[in-house]
């Protein structure tokens, strides 16, 4: 399979969530009915679509018949004229060319196309609609199918944007589920070899391109710096291994100038914005006496409820605190000491207020614990493991990665990834949580930014327009239908040079306090990966009982799968979900289902009008 969107595989897989939207009637516009009923006064009820409609007719007409009809009054009563019809056994090859005829336009085959999807789609028509949806069809992509073609047409009409060749393109973009790794690397790469733009403006986007690209960079550096602090607090290492270590992390700013090889950490009382084991410390540091008792009993209760810290780690730390001279040296040491070892071995794990071992190791540096604190600091730990000294460490600290590479990984990596992009910009400039600067360092803003020069070269331009087309593709095909809700996200991965594109299409319904209905979703995961090439996962939840079907041409995919059903299940069991199966399929025994064999079916050949 190549070119793959969301529609062309999930058009065809069973109990898809849909909805359909009432018709809005507007003067001009032709649409599809059939009389149901007929009245006095020249007055009927016709079937148009998915609703009946009370309209007067011009003409007089017969019960059952279908024809074409033009809506030439919407209020307030509606009324119409027959334009071609009745209807009766005609294909929809025929009845196309009849409403064609009608409308004095040629009989191209784009027309009939289009024309033929508008009436199963039960689209309203009109002539002006009709020359637009031309122009854009003939203008398709060679590796986008006229299928596809005609379903972006559908969803700028849903959403009511103009249907101009940009906005074309960017739903084309946002309904692709490959690429988007390709646009980033193709973006870096003719940044590289730029010669006009200044160096500034390019570091800065090609800063926010890398960022995109390495999601684990954080934890990476998190578990390089619990092993660094690690090797200084071990006395029984040379000091020719750790003075190194020590004098670099204090030229990069992470660790004070006062820090020493016996203390290498030293206390700092400086306060952290929320319960860190940096604010822990500090409380110890207390110019009042009266209140040292307090605070040890503080520290104690802080340790003990700590779920980051093992058995063992916890009671080290107790030991500390129960000799009669408490040093706040000692057990910001001992602190220290654990969380370099979980910074390592609990990478992903957060705790109650959510942080991590590094943003607590973090804390204990007298570094604070806000995010963009945090951060600085490890992108400085980056920055220097990309010496060749640190090599061995950056090694290890990948590998740590990898070794823990779980659910809570990739939430980890697909919010950082999402975050800068720059996805959800527009939302953020008027939320007071989001510092501007940080927003100002995502890649969207970037771009938009880059594409106002005038001097811009034409490479330069098309690379940028492309990234910005997909993540605004994206958005536009998200969004609520009725009491559907759809949210689509695409996130190009790399790690260990390994590149992935992982797109997500929520589909959901909301309730009527208008929260998500958690029993009933359906959510498709479409990714490119490295070694198994092309994998869809259809995760479908009814009623809390959650089927999921695995397609990849892989064929020993499925004797890997039942290892993990007995664990899946009892995961989902925990959360209150049933599994029902895991069925692993190969792309061909999907095709070869009934509801596939429609896929390939060219729209010229017919297809059936359903009332």
């Amino acid at each position: 399979m190549t070119g793959s969107s969301f529609s062309s595989i999930q058009s065809h897989m069973p109990n898809a969530i849909s909805s359909k939207i009432p018709m809005t009637m507007k003067d001009g516009q032709v649409v599809h009915g059939t009389i149901k009923k007929l009245f006095p006064n020249q007055t009927a009820e016709v079937q148009i679509g998915n609703q009946k409609i009370i309209a007067k007719l011009e003409t007089p007409l017969k019960a059952g018949d279908a024809h074409f009809f033009q809506v030439t009054k919407s209020e307030p009563e509606v009324q119409l004229k027959v334009v071609a019809g009745p209807l009766g056994g005609n294909t929809a090859v025929q009845q196309a060319q009849q409403l064609l005829q009608a409308m004095n336009l040629n009989k191209s085959s784009e027309l009939q196309a289009i024309v033929q999807f508008f009436i199963k789609e039960q689209i309203p028509i009109s002539k002006e609609l009709l020359l637009q949806a031309e122009q854009l069809i003939k203008q398709l992509p060679a590796n986008i199918s006229v299928r596809e073609g005609l379903e972006a047409i559908q969803k700028m009409i849903d959403l009511k944007v103009p249907l101009t060749s940009n906005m074309f393109e960017t739903i084309l973009s946002g309904k692709s589920t490959d690429g988007f790794s390709s646009l980033i690397a193709n973006m870096k790469n003719v940044l590289q070899q730029d010669q006009i733009l200044s160096p500034s403006s390019k570091t800065l986007i090609l800063q926010s391109l890398q960022k995109v690209g390495e999601p684990f960079n954080m934890p990476v550096a998190g578990a390089i710096l619990g092993k660094q602090l690690e090797i200084l607090q071990n006395l029984q290492l040379p000091t020719s291994t750790r003075l190194p270590i020590l004098q670099q992390l204090k030229n990069a700013a992470i660790l004070p100038s006062e820090a020493t090889l016996n203390n290498p950490v030293p206390t700092s009382s400086k306060q952290a914005l929320t319960q860190t084991a940096g604010e822990i410390v500090s409380k110890l540091i207390q110019p009042n006496i009266e209140n040292r008792g307090g605070a040890i009993e503080q520290v104690r209760q802080w340790i003990q409820a700590q779920p980051l810290l093992t058995a063992t780690q916890k009671d080290q730390i107790l030991a500390t605190l129960k000799n009669g001279e408490v040093s706040p040296n000692v057990v910001a040491q001992s602190l220290v000491k654990v969380f370099s070892e979980q910074s390592q071995k609990a990478i992903f794990m957060r705790d109650l207020n959510g942080f991590t071992p590094k943003d607590h190791l973090v804390s204990l540096l007298g570094k604070g614990s806000s995010n963009e604190m945090i951060n600085q600091s490890l992108d400085q730990v980056s920055l220097l493991s990309k010496d060749l000294s640190f090599a061995t460490q950056r090694n290890h600290a990948e590998q740590a990665v990898l070794s823990q590479l779980d659910g809570k990984a990739f939430e980890h990596a697909m919010k950082e990834v999402l975050k800068s992009l720059g996805f959800s910009y527009e939302g953020s400039l008027g939320s007071e949580k989001e510092n501007v600067r940080q927003l100002a360092n995502q890649l969207k803003p970037q771009l938009v930014e880059l594409l106002q020069m005038s001097n811009l070269p034409n490479v330069i331009r098309e690379g940028a327009e492309s990234i910005l087309g997909r993540m605004n593709g994206l958005q536009l095909l998200s969004g609520e239908n009725g009491p559907q809700h759809q949210l689509l996200m695409q996130i190009p991965l790399e790690f260990l040079g390994k590149r992935m594109d992982a797109t997500l299409e929520w589909n959901g319904r909301m309730k009527e306090d208008g929260k998500i209905d958690s029993e009933f979703a359906r959510i498709m995961f479409y990714l490119q990966l490295d070694s198994l090439k092309e994998t869809v996962v259809d995760m479908q939840v009814q009623n809390k009982i959650v089927t999921i079907n695995v397609f990849n041409d892989d064929q020993t995919i499925g004797m890997i799968a039942n290892q993990f059903k007995a664990s899946l299940k009892d995961g989902l069991a925990s959360t209150g979900y049933q599994l029902s199966g895991v069925f692993v399929k190969t792309f061909d025994e999907q095709k070869s289902n009934a509801l596939w064999k429609q896929k390939n079916t060219s729209i010229e050949q017919g297809v059936d009008i359903r009332i």
